[in-house]
């Protein structure tokens, strides 16, 4: 393959559901957080520890608050001051109307001087008020919006894979940026909205009533009541169709998700055209109740205009019969009006307020359902403290007549399994398409849960251990072999800029995969394309074997790792395994007899029970499935990869 083919596609780390049984099997879970550096694009992972992390699954907002939502109350205090500071302009320009309409002409010019300036400095006033709350309550929304997409994005690498299996991609792609920026809404413009409207709309009230006149305020205010009850009836139909919405724009982005990944198969199959009338359908489901919510919404503000029109119109006709009889004066009714102009806004924004609270709303209780999901797996109080976990494990990990079940299935997928694995012995698993092999290697790195006491490591039970540091203890290499959208030294180390260019090498160099790199035109900085599509199949199983070899554990799996490889080349990467990792207990998961034929002990799968177990000569005396492969691939011609 052409290596010089993946140039066009630029630096960056993509998160994929289908990557999370990779980042868990290297430890990369729960407390370790991958964040994309904005000067490069390159993603870099930070682990603080091995312990473990106690997350408030009843409370979702709680750490927030702790940290962050003390600012809101100087901001709120702000934005009270700014709303007063607003409430004095109409008085101070109903008294410069009243010093210019003096009898006889006879003006005050220094008293309307002062007026001028108290004008202008309350302006300035205002201007610093709504500067600061603007910049402590907006700011913290996205301290808010922040922490709750970290948050979920720490959730979903703490979640097993089962999780991922019944959830599609553009549901937990909709939850990362639709739903926390509508909530984000909610304690960002919503709540400066709100708070705003109810301090100004009762200082603007209180001047009305207090200073001009209460019956012009009460004739005036009539229509208000109206104007609320009708934004809470459709603030509510908002977040009904908003709800809506949110599910067919998860419908819609997993199917365009689904069509990029899948697109050499849609085009093989000739496709297009039908992909293209299913994304139509798709599209026209989300315009549809996208318009839908939209009617609502849009008349919530054409509503509120209609009926303070009405205000203005009661405003001027009764307001100026009382200036004809001098019942208040000019500048008390230019004051009354611009109080209502103050009123306008909030009542105005109460429409939008219940918009983005029922959007908010609805977007939390999608937010709520995820992040207060509690892992099945996860680490007990039985767990071992830090200050008392070795720095290594031995690798001794022992299964003894292991058994397991899938929920919900009436069969076992694993029945009386034993195998054991210590320093420098090699164990093979061989076995048809679901025998149980793969489902063997998930439940000894706790990717699924074993019944209690069938895995041991080092004497314990896993459970004993933290996760992390447990999964720090076995290098993984699954079936999927999936590779991050960046370089081939980044995908090596996984973003560890701890290990180093050498490292990387000589694991490359065990994975029979540096002269591959070297002849690509940027070497290791080769930048793949999503899911390593650049990479031909053997050349994505030498970058994830050489992934797990950089980490030097104790104890290596390999699950079908070397199938998309020629023999020739399987035969020098087992060598090298063999030569420079003499104490690692390794285990080899084939369906090649040539991948099993050094183990020390070879485990025969067939319906998740062990039919035959023996070295590779002693099988192939036996009449079983192991020389009836044998057989079978001896008689075969065996391909190189593509």
């Amino acid at each position: 393959m052409d290596p010089s083919k993946g140039l066009s596609f630029q630096t960056g780390v993509d998160w994929h559901p289908s990557a999370n049984r990779v980042i868990m099997i290297f430890c990369m879970f729960e407390k370790e957080k991958m964040t994309i550096d904005g000067q490069d694009g390159r993603t870099s992972v930070k682990t603080p520890g091995t312990g473990t992390e106690k997350r408030d699954y009843e409370n979702p907002m709680g750490g927030f608050l702790g940290r962050y939502g003390w600012i809101y109350l100087p901001g709120i205090a702000f934005l009270a001051l700014s709303s007063y500071l607003q409430v004095l302009v109409p008085r101070q320009l109903g008294l410069v109307i009243d010093l210019l309409d003096r009898a006889g002409g006879m003006i005050d010019e220094v008293a309307v001087r002062q007026a001028l300036v108290g004008l202008l400095l309350i302006a300035l006033a205002v201007f610093g008020a709504r500067f600061a709350w603007r910049s402590l309550i907006m700011g913290n929304s996205r301290n808010l919006e922040k922490y709750l997409r970290e948050r979920l994005f720490s959730h979903f690498l703490s979640l097993p894979t089962t999780f991922f299996q019944q959830r599609k991609t553009g549901d937990l792609m909709a939850y990362a940026i639709n739903d926390i920026g509508a909530i984000r809404m909610t304690f960002g413009p919503g709540l400066a909205l709100a708070a705003n409207a109810i301090v100004l709309g009762f200082l603007s009230i209180s001047r009305m009533t207090g200073t001009v006149d209460p019956r012009l305020t009460l004739f005036a205010l009539l229509p208000v009541p109206v104007i609320l009850i009708l934004a809470f009836r459709l603030g509510t139909a908002v977040q009904r169709r908003f709800r809506r919405v949110q599910e067919t724009f998860a419908a819609v982005s997993d199917r365009v998700s689904e069509s990029i990944s899948g697109i050499q198969v849609i085009k093989a199959y000739s496709q297009e055209e039908e992909e293209a009338s299913r994304f139509e359908t798709l599209n026209r489901q989300s315009f549809d109740n996208q318009m839908r919510m939209t009617a609502v919404s849009a008349a919530m503000s054409p509503t509120v205009s209609l009926f303070f029109g009405i205000s203005f119109s009661v405003s001027l006709i009764y307001g100026s019969q009382l200036v004809l009889n001098q019942s208040i004066s000019l500048g008390d009714f230019v004051a009354f009006n611009g109080y209502l102009t103050l009123i306008v806004n909030p009542v105005q924004s109460v429409a939008r307020i219940i918009n983005m609270v029922q959007k908010g709303l609805a977007s939390w209780k999608r937010y709520q359902d995820i992040v207060t999901i509690v892992p099945d797996i996860k680490d007990g109080p039985q767990t071992i403290p830090d200050d008392q976990l070795p720095t290594k494990s031995d690798g001794r990990l022992t299964a003894e007549h292991l058994t397991f079940r899938y929920q919900g299935q009436g069969e076992d997928a694993l029945s009386d399994i034993t195998l054991q694995l210590s320093p420098g012995r090699r164990v093979g698993i061989l076995g048809r398409t679901g025998s149980g092999k793969t489902t063997l290697a998930n439940l000894l790195v706790r990717l699924h849960e074993a019944p209690a006491g069938c895995i041991r490591l080092d004497g314990r039970e896993l459970t004993d251990y933290p996760l992390v540091w447990l999964r720090r203890q076995v290098a993984t290499v699954p079936q999927d072999n999936f590779l991050f959208s960046a370089s081939i030294l980044d995908n090596i180390r996984f973003f560890d800029d701890d290990i180093s260019i050498e490292q990387v090498q000589k694991a490359a160099i065990m994975a029979d995969l540096h002269e591959t790199v070297l002849d690509f035109p940027d070497g290791y900085e080769t930048i793949l394309g999503e899911r390593g599509v650049t990479l031909s199949g053997g050349q994505k199983q030498r970058v994830s074997l050489a992934r797990a070899l950089v980490r030097q554990a104790p104890i290596l799996i390999l699950d079908d790792a070397l199938s998309a490889v020629d023999t020739e080349t399987e035969r020098r990467i087992l060598t090298a395994l063999k030569g420079r990792h003499s104490d690692q207990a390794v285990l080899i998961i084939a369906n090649r007899v040539s991948a099993l034929q050094d183990c020390d002990e070879i485990l025969v799968l067939e319906g998740g029970r062990v039919t035959g177990r023996g070295t590779h000569r002693t099988l192939l005396d036996q009449s079983g499935l192991y020389a009836e492969i044998a057989a079978l691939q001896r008689e075969s011609t065996t391909g190189g990869e593509g």
